[in-house]
């Protein structure tokens, strides 16, 4: 090495010889009959008198392996889920997120019908389970509940190929955590762009490119993720942070080289007007095991679903901010919250693949929006809905339930549930399809 850091990074590195409970409110639907076909089976909530829902249990058995006491992230456990009954979750997320942001795209996601085209359902053979055609997505990982499932399911499957095909060459994958000092006073828009300024300092800094040089670093994928304190001892507000998956042909201590790089990253700190980060919890970077560990998390349809999307030990993600306003109206303060988030964080993206990687391990190039319209390739179709039929289905919320109906009943209980919906007209309501 011709930087100051060769001999520190001489001695950590060396060429690789060989391969190496959770409690949510149901969606509101109306009082709907359960076809013959799906009784005992579908799990249906309680029903008031007036047909709201009085709530459904999503159970999960989780005893955490490790709690990050930085970013308050929870890995580890077992959850056990029904992946249907946490679409009907989503949907009433998202019905939460449409009465915050009426005039977001995601207000229309999965409401309104796509350039006139029919209202279909369809099933997936290889999962079983039904989706929806014909209808508008606003693809916002960000905002949508509903549209950030499938797509991050679909992009955490990118990620594990991508893994799978590095590892097989031989090659490594460590797991690089940055964070920064943050308070309850900071705006978000603002401490975003300290970040950003930071981050490209770190990756343009020489001590920096010295360690990565020295572990044969051939590109990163960067996630964005981030996290709120209002309800933790100390609430430090806003915690953006980054979690970055490094692709390298060469191991080392990664300690000592782990040491090396929270110096340039402190250094970036000071110098985008962050404040030094603490030695703790300002850089990690861990082994293959926790790479892979985040990596097969990612997306996946539980309490531990990755991002902004997922639980939190003190602090709370911005959909959980969805949980707690839908389970409180009167809890304005995470409402106001993702609404901040919503809006700062619209048109950021929440991965970023450096270049070259993705054609390197042939992954194809999609869209967000892409992800959320694609129709699985071995899927059958169910049957079709009039328009007269959903504005019922809308005027009831139970587009979710209708999609749990189709998975274990198949279209005739579909049929027997909109038959038991009372007809809404056009001019009824903002159902406008």
């Amino acid at each position: 090495m011709t930087t100051k850091y060769g001999d520190d990074l001489h001695r950590t590195t060396h060429r690789r010889g060989s391969k190496p409970r959770a409690s949510f409110p149901a969606e509101p639907h109306g009082g709907w009959a359960v076809h013959p076909a799906v009784h005992g089976v579908a799990q249906v909530p309680e029903m008031t008198r007036s047909g709201a829902a009085l709530g459904t249990n999503a159970k999960y058995s989780h005893k955490p392996e490790f709690i990050d006491p930085d970013t308050g992230e929870i890995t580890g456990g077992t959850p056990r889920h029904d992946p249907m009954a946490s679409r009907v979750q989503r949907f009433a997320w998202q019905a939460t997120a449409r009465s915050i942001l009426p005039k977001s795209r995601t207000a229309k996601c999965l409401r309104l019908r796509a350039s006139k085209q029919d209202i279909s359902v369809w099933k997936s053979k290889e999962h079983g389970t039904a989706s929806y055609a014909g209808l508008q997505t606003c693809g916002s990982v960000w905002s949508c509940p509903v549209c950030a499932a499938k797509i991050a399911e679909r992009r955490r499957a990118e990620i594990i190929a991508a893994m799978a095909a590095h590892k097989g060459q031989g090659g490594l994958v460590s797991l690089l955590t940055l964070t920064t000092p943050h308070q309850r006073q900071d705006n978000l828009g603002e401490l975003l762009a300290k970040q950003a300024k930071a981050l490209h300092r770190f990756w343009s800094d020489r001590g920096t490119k010295a360690v990565f040089e020295a572990m044969a670093v051939l590109g990163q994928i960067r996630a964005l993720e981030v996290t709120h304190g209002r309800n933790s001892p100390q609430n430090n507000g806003w915690h953006p942070h980054y979690h970055v998956l490094v692709f390298h042909d060469v191991s080392g201590d990664l300690d000592a080289l782990g040491e090396i790089l929270y110096l340039r990253w402190a250094e970036c700190c000071k110098r985008a007007g962050l404040g030094e980060p603490s030695r703790a919890h300002g850089l990690k970077l861990h082994d293959g095991s926790k790479a892979a560990a985040y990596a097969s998390k990612w997306g996946l349809e539980d309490e531990m679903t990755k991002g902004h999307t997922k639980k939190a030990l003190h602090g709370e993600t911005p959909f959980d901010f969805l949980r707690a306003f839908l389970a409180d109206a009167g809890d304005k303060q995470a409402a106001a919250l993702f609404r901040e988030f919503a809006e700062t964080f619209k048109g950021k993206r929440q991965l970023h693949w450096s270049r070259g990687l993705k054609a390197r391990f042939a992954v194809e190039e999609a869209t967000d929006e892409q992800l959320a319209n694609k129709i699985e390739d071995r899927a059958v179709l169910l049957g079709q809905i009039s328009l007269e039929q959903w504005r019922s289905v809308l005027a009831v919320e139970g587009r979710g339930h209708l999609l749990q109906l189709a998975t274990v009943g198949g279209w005739d209980a579909v049929e027997y549930y909109l038959g038991s919906l009372k007809p809404v007209s056009k001019e009824e309501g903002d159902f406008h399809v």
